[in-house]
């Protein structure tokens, strides 16, 4: 869609009687409070992250807030506290206690006056009062995250009611489906973060390093004032494009006829982050392999955007499929489980096309054989955290990953929503490690052709993602960075 290169705060929008910019993160609480759904005098609490230094320094880390505590405030320094009075719906900010020698050094903390400005909040408490707020409040009981915050509180307040059991739940639900506001935010990130993915297809060179790329991501992030990254960029060349996490990012890019540069990295602002990944040719140009590599996942993305089947019959015809029967858009209703049957499906169909693998597409699918290939989801939900939380439910227990005990499914059962703020980014990866487990099972041999997946090995690895927001008729794709191989080419090569 049309890009967003706009500057609106949310402020502006909700709140334009005020002269600064104040998040209305009450929404959050309120909403917090009708997921918990429980009457009587209960109070929940937050402590906010504490400034942190380097190892035996005091060489300060940078600061990121707790996700729960800025969506219920909105804050994004360090010592705050926050107590939201379920019944009376009133939200108090706890300041810190600064020592008078530390202005010496980190400057004034804001008066009250300034944080009435800057939060949406009702009431400014000073850290040493908070015992008094509690014993005003008289609180039934405490929600709390976790058993480190109750400990806190219980430090402070050893005859407190403390329950860790309801607010963790509560805030998950509740940051699944985002307000207008939130997606406002999102949406200018995914602007700057598309424009670095850009810059860094226009300015790439023979001879750079995945480092120069990371840098010159960050920094055209911050040329839009975006000076912060949701997660430690991605810059994987060659071989290293086919392992999902690497970030070390200290390898010379190679040039070999196949070689391919996969970036995935987005900026964040408010807490709230971006997701992009895009791969282009260390070339300039893809490589016939490279080409039909990159073909199979753009194909698997565009049939889980804009495609949900009930059923579909392939054709083939001069090399391509032709779908024949399409049922309607991805739209709230939507089975997010089915859209990653779907990509799966054709996966295993384009491979089998290829001679990468042999035999029959629903045999093939019952034993996994295409997760050699492929063997992460289809996408998660995105917010303040770049993989956020809510929608996420144990795996059956059929389906567990023994190794992985906190493992979780996606969205099981329950169908896409209006104003749900997801990643679509299917992949295709030739993993050494991957391929040898696979190859060499017993049983599974047959299924692969090993000359024909060393043809494509070089090729390492393209995975395309998008973040899009479902809206009530279908979604709209927050992400403009180019990806289709002409327009990368094109981009690439412009003199």
């Amino acid at each position: 869609m049309t890009p967003h290169p706009i500057n609106i705060t949310p402020k502006q929008l909700y709140f334009a009687h005020k002269q600064n910019y104040v998040l209305p993160t009450k929404q959050h609480c309120l909403r917090v409070k009708k997921v918990i759904n429980m009457n009587g005098p209960l109070v929940i609490y937050i402590k906010g992250k504490d400034e942190e230094t380097r190892d035996n320094t005091d060489v300060d880390l940078e600061f990121r807030q707790e996700s729960n505590f800025f969506y219920l405030t909105g804050v994004d320094e360090p010592g705050y506290q926050v107590v939201f009075d379920l019944e009376s719906e009133r939200v108090y900010l706890i300041t810190p206690s600064v020592p008078e020698n530390d202005v010496f050094w980190k400057g004034p903390s804001h008066d009250t006056a300034e944080l009435m400005e800057l939060y949406n909040v009702d009431e400014i408490v000073q850290q040493e009062d908070l015992p008094r707020l509690f014993h005003t409040l008289a609180p039934k009981s405490t929600l709390v995250l976790d058993d480190q915050q109750a400990k806190h509180l219980k430090s402070i307040m050893p005859l407190l009611n403390v329950d860790t059991q309801l607010l963790t739940p509560a805030i998950h639900e509740s940051r699944l489906i985002k307000f207008s506001w939130e997606i406002e935010t999102i949406r200018q990130v995914m602007y700057a973060s598309s424009q670095s993915h850009i810059a860094l297809m226009q300015q790439f060179k023979s001879g750079m390093t995945e480092a120069h790329l990371a840098a010159l991501f960050r920094w055209t992030c911050a040329s839009h004032q975006i000076y912060s990254q949701a997660y430690l960029p991605i810059v994987a060349s060659g071989p290293r494009a086919a392992t999902l996490h690497y970030s070390r990012n200290n390898q010379k890019i190679p040039t070999e006829p196949h070689s391919l540069v996969l970036v995935d990295a987005g900026g964040e602002k408010s807490c709230y982050g971006s997701d992009i990944t895009r791969t282009f040719p260390a070339r300039g140009f893809f490589s016939e392999e490279a080409k039909t590599i990159y073909n199979i996942v753009l194909r698997m993305q565009k049939v889980s955007l804009d495609i949900y089947f009930a059923s579909c019959i392939f054709i083939v015809e001069a090399n391509t499929y032709i779908v024949e029967t399409v049922l309607s858009n991805l739209m709230p209703g939507v089975f997010w489980a089915d859209m990653q049957t779907l990509a799966m499906e054709v996966l295993c169909d384009e491979l089998i096309r290829i001679g990468i693998l042999i035999g029959d597409q629903e045999e093939l699918i019952q034993r996994g054989v295409p997760s050699a290939f492929y063997y992460h989801g289809l996408g998660h939900s995105l917010g303040l955290d770049v993989h956020d939380v809510g929608g996420k439910d144990r795996c059956p227990a059929d389906q567990e990953d023994s190794d992985n005990p906190t493992a979780t499914e996606f969205l099981a059962d329950r169908p896409l929503e209006e104003n749900m703020v997801l990643t679509v980014e299917p992949g295709l990866y030739f993993n050494d490690a991957m391929l040898n487990i696979w190859t060499q099972f017993p049983g599974y041999q047959h299924y692969f052709d090993l000359g024909v997946v060393d043809k494509y090995r070089g090729v390492g690895g393209v995975r395309i993602e998008d973040t899009v927001v479902i809206t009530k008729d279908g979604y709209e794709n927050l992400t403009f960075a180019p990806k289709e191989i002409h327009e990368i080419e094109e981009l690439m090569n412009v003199k």
